[in-house]
């Protein structure tokens, strides 16, 4: 069958998108301004919740809306609005939390539009350093909330293993969408929310279907948008798992292997 002409590039930020330094290069920001002239659109599909996201909107053309939170938010990138959102309920992870941050574990839950911890960590103490706050917050301030978009747990270095956790969080993957990492954290959102169902939301928004998109990611929570996609394409830093189930494989990790994604089946085929 003959694959569509791409008209959306779709793209992970973390480890993808973003260089080791966190920043996305000149070269990159061109090819992508170049993606608007012909009139092929551009946006992020990320775990990051909407703050964590703008300065890199600034940096490059978005003409899309971007999907936040592993597909839970939706952001209209010309009024900053969340146009589409997806909360989850928070109490059945009391128990995990809390065994958590008696670990000493960094766990970050986003409420409203606001990132919180449950406790002072190496971790947040660097944002904050850096000028990023994350508030401390008591857990039961927001067990009862109806505003909880993402959960992320990160394994503290010099602390009890986060392995530890696992049994038990597996056992929330029936009612959760659960990324892991490895045996050093995770991301939680609602069970019916995950960046093929943000990448499917997206394309209804724009008037267009999914095998007209680029996507471009690199670990196991990028999986169902890369099936999804007209073309599912992994850096080549991409976990073992992302690149059997991609269509293709960069010669390139990071930002260098986004470019050569979007070279490859949008520049090198535009007009065929």
């Amino acid at each position: 069958m003959e694959r569509q002409r791409i008209q959306m590039v779709v793209t992970d930020l973390d480890d993808t998108l973003l260089s080791k330094t966190k920043e996305i290069c000149e070269e990159a920001v061109g090819l992508i301004r170049e993606l608007e002239r012909k009139n092929v659109r551009f946006t992020f599909i990320t775990g990051r919740p909407p703050y964590a996201i703008q300065r890199f909107a600034e940096k490059v053309r978005i003409t899309a809306p971007i999907v936040a939170c592993n597909g839970a938010m939706l952001v209209d990138t010309e009024t900053d609005m969340v146009s589409e959102q997806t909360a989850m309920p928070l109490q059945p992870w009391k128990n995990i939390l809390e065994k958590a941050r008696e670990q000493g574990h960094t766990i970050l839950v986003l409420a409203g539009n606001i990132e919180y911890t449950l406790k002072e960590t190496l971790w947040t103490r660097k944002r904050k350093e850096a000028g990023r706050e994350v508030p401390v917050i008591e857990l039961e301030e927001l067990l009862s909330r109806k505003d909880i978009y993402k959960v992320n747990i990160m394994e503290e270095e010099g602390k009890s293993s986060f392995a530890s956790l696992l049994p038990a969080i597996r056992e929330m993957q029936k009612d959760y969408s659960i990324a892991l990492y490895g045996t050093s954290g995770c991301e939680v959102v609602a069970g019916n929310v995950n960046k093929e169902t943000g990448l499917r939301k997206l394309c209804r928004l724009c008037g267009l279907e999914p095998d007209q998109v680029l996507a471009v990611g690199d670990n196991e929570n990028d999986l169902q948008m890369l099936k999804a996609a007209g073309v599912g394409a992994a850096v080549a830093n991409a976990s073992e798992k992302v690149k059997e189930t991609a269509d293709y494989v960069c010669s390139n990790g990071y930002t260098q292997g986004v470019i050569e994604a979007i070279q490859k089946f949008v520049m090198e085929t535009d007009g065929k």
